[in-house]
């Protein structure tokens, strides 16, 4: 009886472990096409919850930045760099030959990060700002300098699932819009560095405005308007014309 009661254990628990085992083995991949399933529903979700947010006004930056969008950006791009390099050196590459190789990721990386600096500062600085028709100016300028430098990189923003194409339409159309309201005050924006006309060293760069009288004085003084014909006419020019 013992030895009945034991054969009836062992027979009972062999067929209870066999398909223990199956289920162990669907199991991994049941999990994986859940996680897949998961993954797909949050991208459709964050793709149409990115396609929602405008960034059209200085409220919608500030929200756009509280949203980690500009920080996860720079991340994104400074994480592949970073992998890009360690992947090289673990083939064998020097390092400086690794770095030379991946220096365009690195290039986009910083300046991604340099960007996304300027943009919070500028933003935190707004707020100091007591003057109204200065406040509103410069929270102009700010709004577009931070379109245009999205604008130029577009593509790295869709990438990483930060904007959506209507957006990009929104951007490039706001841009617009901005400049209009920017011209009147650019002249003022540029004078508001206090830059002399000695350093800008340029022609029609004068404070008191008078740039065609001074275009003509810089022309005159030029080494090609020394005399009437210059010299390489008659040295190159005059002698092919007498051989035609």
């Amino acid at each position: 009886m013992m030895t009945s009661r034991s054969h009836d254990r062992d027979v009972t628990a062999g067929p209870c472990r066999t398909p223990a085992l199956g289920r162990d083995r669907k199991l991994p991949l049941a999990m994986e096409r859940s996680r897949e399933r998961g993954e797909e529903r949050e991208r459709r979700r964050r793709l149409f919850a990115v396609s929602t947010v405008q960034i059209i006004s200085l409220s919608h930056l500030v929200s756009f930045m509280a949203g980690h969008s500009f920080p996860c950006l720079c991340s994104r791009l400074i994480v592949a760099a970073c992998k890009n390099v360690q992947s090289d050196l673990k083939r064998g590459k020097r390092k400086e030959d690794a770095w030379n190789k991946n220096s365009v990721d690195l290039v986009q990386a910083t300046e991604a990060h340099c960007h996304y600096v300027v943009v919070k500062l500028f933003v935190d600085k707004l707020s100091e700002v007591l003057d109204v028709a200065a406040l509103r100016i410069l929270s102009t300028l700010c709004l577009l300098y931070t379109l245009h430098g999205i604008s130029r990189n577009t593509g790295d923003f869709l990438q990483a699932g930060l904007l959506a194409p209507v957006q990009l339409e929104q951007i490039q159309q706001r841009i617009k819009d901005l400049l209009v309201v920017i011209r009147p005050n650019a002249v003022a924006l540029v004078d508001a560095f206090d830059y002399t006309d000695t350093q800008l060293g340029g022609v029609l760069g004068r404070y008191d405005g008078n740039v065609y009288e001074n275009m003509f004085e810089w022309a005159k003084k030029s080494p090609l308007n020394k005399t009437q014909v210059h010299a390489s006419f008659h040295k190159y020019l005059k002698p092919l014309q007498s051989k035609l």
